[in-house]
């Protein structure tokens, strides 16, 4: 790994336990064990570095999902495995990391609002038409009204002041609400298949 993808990666860790507002570049220096000059020859600032780790952390989603959805045949299988790594990615975030990167970093947020807009949502719909075709959903779902529903709820589970981490786990969050959007699309056999997977958990 090269330095600057040393640097980039330790970063995201720092920004993702501990959030952006009360972070300086020299702690972050201090806490990957370099010197702020040679932090200063990778980035221009501190928007810069968080501009960097999150376009990094945008990669890493877009390639985990995609590596997922070329591994499953099963629709259903697909959605919950796509939450588990969506789970490990996202689990120990900083409360206010959401916040503060749509207060404060408005070009970082909207690399994170592009993964969701072009690739999620790409990734949602495909899933319906998949899983209509092999008769877990219902024929009769109308995709993009329900992919446009879908990108709403996730606003909504990492909105820290509607579902504040203190207070909830965020895998059951993920698993409560796969489960409510699957029960609510799903035909007979997409029920059954549902309820098995889940007793077999």
């Amino acid at each position: 790994m090269e330095k600057q993808e040393r640097i980039i990666q330790g970063a995201l860790n720092i920004f993702m336990r501990m959030g952006v507002k009360g972070i300086n570049m020299d702690y972050i220096a201090t806490h990957l064990g370099i010197s702020k000059k040679t932090l200063y020859q990778h980035v221009d600032n501190k928007a810069d570095l968080i501009e960097q780790s999150f376009a990094s952390h945008h990669c890493k989603v877009k390639n985990m999902i995609e590596c997922i959805c070329a591994k499953h045949e099963n629709a259903i299988d697909e959605l919950f495995e796509i939450d588990s790594g969506i789970c490990s990615m996202l689990q120990g975030r900083h409360p206010s990391l959401i916040h503060n990167l749509r207060m404060h970093y408005p070009k970082c947020w909207n690399i994170l609002e592009d993964l969701k807009k072009k690739h999620l949502f790409k990734t949602v719909k495909r899933n319906l038409e998949t899983g209509m075709k092999q008769g877990l959903y219902r024929n009769e779902i109308n995709t993009d009204i329900i992919t446009k529903l879908m990108m709403t709820r996730m606003d909504v589970l990492i909105d820290n002041d509607i579902f504040p981490l203190t207070e909830y786990d965020f895998k059951a969050l993920l698993k409560e609400n796969r489960i409510y959007h699957i029960r609510g699309i799903a035909s007979k056999e997409g029920i059954t298949y549902l309820e098995q997977k889940l007793k077999n958990e």
